[in-house]
């Protein structure tokens, strides 16, 4: 049990109301009951607040306090950066048992810290060496002369090919393949030759890479991500590929191959990006998005082919307007036809 007061000096927010009240537990505000702490993002979410029985609500500095009279209340600058604090407090990183499994398959020749977990079913290779702290699931397969940082956790039914490298405190789900060949052929004429791909992959610390990604190696040098970035789910880079450092690429983005990701970039969902596009820092696509072309850094782009999102709003006025335009057109062209019957 944690008081309220303890939270507020968390996340380090103004508390207004009984600090001494236990909070139980961290809930939406819809499903939140009484021993539970709730936040409000925006005021769009105080509709709910009649009906809302939690202890205590984060609120934002936006939002005007003097309309949670009678509750207790902690304000603070990032009311989504707070929760994801307060979070913590009530869900800790699970503690995993140190060592390897006697059913895990691990080489001779690779270095295991004696402060890694390894669980059963788990394959790594020769040379391959993982270091403190990093928790190796079941079923996870790490080829040969593979590093992996400290603190670093891989899921179930990760792949990890040959000479990869991934940092500290990385985060890899399941199901993910980093290091799988690069999509190159050369037509001999006859039929596609494929180009080797002997470069590697490289994951800077602190990133993470949802379920069922595909990073590509490089053909040659290294496909990185760079330190902080974050990949949701079914994402797929190409060999060469480079994303600059706290960036996000969200669900089902392709990026082709050679592409540069400049930093703290946002592809939303379904973005497609061409092959050696630069991406230029602090660049916004939004959903959908099909990038042919380099985008200047501080961009915000929609469309496809892409373009700046304010003329792509506009364009979607006029396209809404066509249906009354062909009307108009059909008008115009039925008079004209009356009056050259006429004539």
């Amino acid at each position: 049990m944690i008081s309220l007061k303890e939270i507020a000096e968390k996340i380090q927010g103004d508390l207004s109301g009984n600090g001494l009240v236990v909070i139980s537990g961290i809930s939406g505000i819809k499903e939140a009951k009484e021993g539970d702490i709730t936040f409000i993002v925006d005021n769009s979410f105080k509709k709910y607040l009649k009906e809302c029985k939690a202890s205590a609500i984060i609120l934002g500095k936006d939002i005007n306090p003097d309309e949670f009279e009678g509750k207790n209340i902690v304000i603070t600058k990032n009311p989504a950066l707070a929760y994801a604090k307060v979070a913590e407090m009530f869900h800790p990183r699970k503690i995993n048992e140190k060592g390897i499994s006697p059913s895990a398959c691990v080489a001779k020749t690779s270095n295991i810290s004696d402060d890694a977990t390894i669980y059963p079913y788990a394959y790594i290779g020769e040379k391959t060496i993982v270091e403190k702290n990093a928790v190796i699931y079941p079923f996870v397969h790490i080829g040969d002369d593979v590093t992996v940082g400290e603190e670093t956790v891989i899921y179930p039914h990760a792949v990890i090919y040959d000479k990869v490298t991934i940092g500290k405190r990385v985060v890899i789900h399941s199901g993910t393949v980093l290091g799988s060949d690069g999509f190159g052929y050369v037509w001999d004429g006859e039929k596609h030759v494929k180009i080797p791909q002997i470069g590697t992959v490289e994951i800077e610390d602190d990133v993470e890479i949802g379920a069922n990604v595909t990073i590509d190696r490089a053909s040659l040098g290294k496909t990185i991500i760079k330190k902080g970035a974050k990949i949701d789910n079914l994402v797929q880079i190409a060999h060469n590929v480079s994303i600059g450092e706290n960036s996000i690429i969200v669900s089902q983005v392709g990026i082709a191959g050679s592409s540069t990701i400049g930093k703290n970039v946002i592809l939303a969902g379904q973005v497609g990006v061409r092959d050696h596009a630069v991406i230029g820092d602090n660049v916004r696509a939004a959903g959908g998005t099909g990038i042919t072309k380099s985008v200047p850094e501080n961009s915000q782009i929609s469309g496809n082919p892409h373009m700046p999102h304010k003329e792509w709003l506009r364009l979607q006025g006029h396209i809404k307007n066509l249906p009354k335009l062909f009307d108009r057109i059909k008008k115009i062209e039925k008079k004209l036809q009356m009056e050259a019957d006429n004539d």
